[in-house]
This record gives structure tokens, sequence and C-alpha cells, in this order.
């Protein structure tokens, strides 16, 4: 295969799954560690990934996430604004937005994300030509290194047959799958 051929099918692109509505603590993405805020933490985090080619902050277009875009765009880090109730929509269109084949899915309450993790479910999830690749279905990591990667096509198929469900809590395909 040339070159950007292999690279189309191969990339892997992350989607932090961001909001600053809380109800256990509201703002939360934007509030400090050590001095950095927590979105940025994560990105910078994130950016260290090696089978990485792009990322992106998803949250919703609900007015309370200004602050978090304002930021966002501070810091020219790429995001989408999708509708707040609906995950699996918001994903699906931002994927679809950005031409994501490969979609890893963050949320912005891990801040210890590691990137060595995340980058081996990538190596794994092409070992294994994988449709689907989580440690959070069953959970078999310590809560806070949550990884899921999947195709776009099962995001896709989830977004055309996903009941109303499936796309009110913060998950996006698990209570899918």
């Amino acid at each position: 295969l040339p070159f950007s051929k292999l690279n189309f099918i191969m990339s892997a692109n992350i989607i932090i799954q961001a909001r600053l509505g809380s109800t256990r603590l509201p703002g939360k993405v934007l509030r400090k560690i050590n001095g950095i805020p927590v979105i940025e933490l994560i990105y910078k985090r994130l950016k260290k990934c090696k089978l990485v080619d792009q990322i992106i902050v998803a949250t919703s277009t609900n007015k309370d996430n200004d602050d978090l875009v304002n930021f966002l765009k501070l810091k020219k880090i790429k995001y989408f604004r999708g509708n707040e109730k609906d995950v699996l929509s918001r994903f699906f269109q931002a994927a679809k937005k950005f031409k994501f084949k490969t979609v890893i899915r963050i949320t912005a309450d891990c801040p210890l994300v590691d990137p060595k993790i995340v980058d081996k479910f990538i190596k794994r999830f092409r070992e294994e030509k994988a449709d689907y690749l989580s440690n959070c279905n069953p959970w078999t990591f310590p809560d806070g290194l949550d990884v899921e990667v999947f195709t776009f096509n099962l995001l896709a198929k989830a977004q055309k047959k996903a009941k109303k469900k499936h796309r009110l809590n913060g998950g996006v395909l698990i209570s899918f799958l």
C-alpha cells in the first residue's frame, strides 16, 4: 500500500470527552493540578503517544462549556461541540468531521492517563484487527487509566441503531455493545 493509503487506514485519533457541568465537581476540567488545568494536563500527556495522529476535545454546545472552549482556543487545541445529552452522537459527529477511522476515547476526568498504555492498546487493536478494544468492559485497569479504541464503522453502526437509553449515560459504546 502507498504510505498515504496505509496512514489513512492505520491512523489513530483521540477524542477527549470533556464538559464543565458535573454534579460531583463542577468545572473540574479547568481546575488546576500543580498550576495546570486538568484538560491541558491530559492533552500534554496524550501528546506523548507515539501512535496517535490527532487529539481533539469533544464538548457540548451548552453555553456552560464556553469557558472550556475559550481555553481550548487559547491553547490551540482542536475541539468539537455537539449535543449535551447524546454523547454517542457527539462522538460520531466529531469523528465524522475530523475524518477519523480509528477513535480512542479518553475522558477528561482521567488526569493520569498513561500514553504508554494508550499506545499499547492501539498496537493490540491493529494487530487483532479489532472493531473494539477496551479496559472498561470489564474494568481491568485502575480507574483513571480508561482507554477505549474503536473503528469509525462501529461508531456509525451504533449511531444508526442505538436507542435513546444507549445515548444518555457518559459512555459512548459500552451501553450499546
